[in-house]
Protein backbone atom coordinates (compact mmCIF):
# COMPACT_ATOMS: atom_id res chain seq x y z
CA UNK A 1 0.00 0.00 0.00
CA UNK A 2 1.15 3.27 -0.79
CA UNK A 3 0.96 5.56 2.23
CA UNK A 4 -0.53 8.34 3.17
CA UNK A 5 -3.61 8.14 1.78
CA UNK A 6 -5.29 11.63 1.50
CA UNK A 7 -9.09 11.63 1.32
CA UNK A 8 -11.06 14.82 2.07
CA UNK A 9 -9.88 16.77 4.54
CA UNK A 10 -8.00 13.41 6.45
CA UNK A 11 -5.27 11.26 5.50
CA UNK A 12 -4.44 7.87 6.96
CA UNK A 13 -1.04 6.30 7.95
CA UNK A 14 0.09 3.53 9.53
CA UNK A 15 0.33 4.04 13.25
CA UNK A 16 3.42 4.26 14.67
CA UNK A 17 5.18 3.75 18.33
CA UNK A 18 4.52 7.81 18.81
CA UNK A 19 1.06 7.28 18.32
CA UNK A 20 0.14 4.85 21.23
CA UNK A 21 -0.58 7.22 24.19
CA UNK A 22 -3.33 8.84 21.97
CA UNK A 23 -4.67 5.38 20.14
CA UNK A 24 -4.73 4.45 23.77
CA UNK A 25 -6.17 7.18 25.00
CA UNK A 26 -9.48 7.46 23.02
CA UNK A 27 -9.56 3.64 21.93
CA UNK A 28 -10.25 2.89 26.90
CA UNK A 29 -13.09 5.47 26.87
CA UNK A 30 -16.35 3.51 27.32
CA UNK A 31 -17.87 5.16 24.63
CA UNK A 32 -15.45 3.76 22.07
CA UNK A 33 -14.73 0.39 23.62
CA UNK A 34 -18.14 -0.72 24.05
CA UNK A 35 -18.08 -2.06 20.44
CA UNK A 36 -14.17 -2.51 19.73
CA UNK A 37 -12.57 -6.14 19.29
CA UNK A 38 -9.06 -4.46 20.68
CA UNK A 39 -9.32 -2.64 24.08
CA UNK A 40 -5.87 -2.30 24.74
CA UNK A 41 -4.20 -2.82 28.43
CA UNK A 42 -1.26 -0.38 27.67
CA UNK A 43 0.10 1.98 26.31
CA UNK A 44 3.04 -1.02 25.55
CA UNK A 45 0.49 -3.37 24.12
CA UNK A 46 -0.13 -0.44 21.38
CA UNK A 47 3.52 0.14 20.68
CA UNK A 48 4.39 -2.98 20.35
CA UNK A 49 1.71 -3.69 17.61
CA UNK A 50 3.43 -0.59 15.87
CA UNK A 51 6.53 -2.27 16.13
CA UNK A 52 5.34 -5.88 14.31
CA UNK A 53 3.25 -3.67 11.93
CA UNK A 54 7.03 -2.46 11.05
CA UNK A 55 8.45 -5.81 11.46
CA UNK A 56 5.86 -7.70 8.59
CA UNK A 57 6.46 -5.24 6.10
CA UNK A 58 4.45 -6.01 3.10
CA UNK A 59 3.68 -9.65 4.46
CA UNK A 60 0.17 -8.35 5.41
CA UNK A 61 -2.07 -10.98 4.68
CA UNK A 62 -4.15 -12.20 8.21
CA UNK A 63 -2.50 -9.59 10.00
CA UNK A 64 -4.30 -6.22 11.06
CA UNK A 65 -3.05 -3.14 9.76
CA UNK A 66 -3.95 -0.48 12.31
CA UNK A 67 -4.10 3.18 9.96
CA UNK A 68 -4.47 6.31 12.36
CA UNK A 69 -6.39 9.28 10.95
CA UNK A 70 -5.08 12.84 11.29
CA UNK A 71 -6.67 16.22 9.73
CA UNK A 72 -4.45 16.87 6.77
CA UNK A 73 -4.52 20.94 7.19
CA UNK A 74 -3.86 20.31 10.92
CA UNK A 75 -1.61 17.05 11.62
CA UNK A 76 -0.22 18.94 14.91
CA UNK A 77 -4.15 18.47 16.46
CA UNK A 78 -3.10 14.80 16.55
CA UNK A 79 -4.66 11.16 15.78
CA UNK A 80 -8.35 11.59 15.78
CA UNK A 81 -9.15 8.02 15.07
CA UNK A 82 -7.76 4.63 13.18
CA UNK A 83 -8.96 2.33 10.48
CA UNK A 84 -7.74 -1.49 10.32
CA UNK A 85 -8.07 -3.94 7.70
CA UNK A 86 -7.04 -7.02 7.52
CA UNK A 87 -6.74 -9.11 4.14
CA UNK A 88 -8.02 -12.98 3.93
CA UNK A 89 -5.04 -15.52 3.83
CA UNK A 90 -6.22 -17.28 1.01
CA UNK A 91 -7.13 -15.69 -2.26
CA UNK A 92 -5.86 -12.13 -0.83
CA UNK A 93 -8.50 -10.67 -2.79
CA UNK A 94 -10.78 -9.78 0.70
CA UNK A 95 -10.50 -7.51 3.75
CA UNK A 96 -12.37 -7.12 6.71
CA UNK A 97 -12.46 -3.27 7.88
CA UNK A 98 -12.93 -1.96 11.41
CA UNK A 99 -12.94 1.90 12.64
CA UNK A 100 -12.83 3.55 15.83
CA UNK A 101 -12.92 7.52 16.31
CA UNK A 102 -11.95 10.01 19.50
CA UNK A 103 -15.67 10.94 20.73
CA UNK A 104 -14.02 14.57 20.07
CA UNK A 105 -13.93 14.35 16.32
CA UNK A 106 -16.84 12.06 15.58
CA UNK A 107 -20.29 13.25 13.87
CA UNK A 108 -18.15 15.81 11.98
CA UNK A 109 -17.54 13.62 8.24
CA UNK A 110 -13.88 12.36 9.17
CA UNK A 111 -15.40 8.80 9.15
CA UNK A 112 -16.95 9.12 5.92
CA UNK A 113 -13.50 10.50 4.60
CA UNK A 114 -11.24 7.92 6.15
CA UNK A 115 -14.14 4.76 5.14
CA UNK A 116 -13.94 6.48 1.44
CA UNK A 117 -10.36 6.84 1.15
CA UNK A 118 -9.46 3.49 2.29
CA UNK A 119 -11.76 1.43 0.52
CA UNK A 120 -11.15 3.57 -2.58
CA UNK A 121 -6.93 2.50 -1.69
CA UNK A 122 -8.20 -1.13 -1.26
CA UNK A 123 -10.00 -1.52 -4.14
CA UNK A 124 -7.40 0.43 -6.22
CA UNK A 125 -3.86 -0.70 -4.36
CA UNK A 126 -4.90 -4.11 -3.98
CA UNK A 127 -7.16 -4.75 -6.37
CA UNK A 128 -9.75 -6.51 -3.96
CA UNK A 129 -12.79 -8.87 -4.64
CA UNK A 130 -14.57 -7.87 -1.68
CA UNK A 131 -14.35 -5.41 1.45
CA UNK A 132 -16.70 -6.28 4.55
CA UNK A 133 -17.75 -5.08 8.01
CA UNK A 134 -18.96 -7.06 10.98
CA UNK A 135 -20.66 -4.82 12.99
CA UNK A 136 -22.99 -5.62 16.79
CA UNK A 137 -26.62 -3.96 15.89
CA UNK A 138 -26.78 -1.69 18.98
CA UNK A 139 -24.19 0.18 16.81
CA UNK A 140 -26.47 2.29 14.86
CA UNK A 141 -23.39 5.12 14.05
CA UNK A 142 -21.58 2.64 12.21
CA UNK A 143 -23.97 1.25 10.43
CA UNK A 144 -25.49 4.21 9.02
CA UNK A 145 -21.73 4.95 8.57
CA UNK A 146 -21.13 2.39 6.07
CA UNK A 147 -24.33 2.57 4.27
CA UNK A 148 -23.72 5.92 3.53
CA UNK A 149 -20.35 4.79 1.92
CA UNK A 150 -21.82 2.62 -0.43
CA UNK A 151 -22.30 -1.22 1.81
CA UNK A 152 -25.10 -3.67 1.82
CA UNK A 153 -26.17 -5.44 4.51
CA UNK A 154 -25.66 -9.39 3.84
CA UNK A 155 -27.22 -10.82 6.75
CA UNK A 156 -28.14 -10.32 10.51
CA UNK A 157 -26.51 -13.36 12.34
CA UNK A 158 -28.48 -13.83 15.33
CA UNK A 159 -25.84 -14.69 18.73
CA UNK A 160 -23.17 -15.57 16.09
CA UNK A 161 -19.69 -13.83 18.11
CA UNK A 162 -18.74 -14.45 21.74
CA UNK A 163 -17.90 -10.88 22.94
CA UNK A 164 -16.81 -9.85 25.60
CA UNK A 165 -17.98 -12.77 27.84
CA UNK A 166 -21.71 -13.00 25.96
CA UNK A 167 -23.44 -14.51 22.33
CA UNK A 168 -23.95 -11.31 20.58
CA UNK A 169 -25.87 -10.88 17.08
CA UNK A 170 -23.46 -10.08 14.23
CA UNK A 171 -24.30 -7.98 11.28
CA UNK A 172 -22.34 -8.24 8.35
CA UNK A 173 -22.30 -5.37 5.47
CA UNK A 174 -20.02 -5.60 2.08
CA UNK A 175 -19.22 -3.97 -1.05
CA UNK A 176 -17.99 -5.51 -3.94
CA UNK A 177 -14.93 -3.28 -6.22
CA UNK A 178 -17.38 -4.28 -9.02
CA UNK A 179 -20.09 -2.09 -7.33
CA UNK A 180 -17.44 0.51 -5.75
CA UNK A 181 -18.58 4.15 -7.00
CA UNK A 182 -21.72 3.24 -8.66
Amino acid sequence: MNYPIKSGRILLRPMTVSDAPRVYAYRRQPTVARFQGWTPETVTEVEDHAINMQAWGNDIAGRCIQLVIEQQEDPASGVMGDMAFSLDTETKAQAELGIAFDPAFQKQGFAHEAVTGLVSALFDQLKLHRIHVSIDPANRASRMLFERVGFRLEGHLRKSVYFKGAWCDDIVMAVLGEEWGE
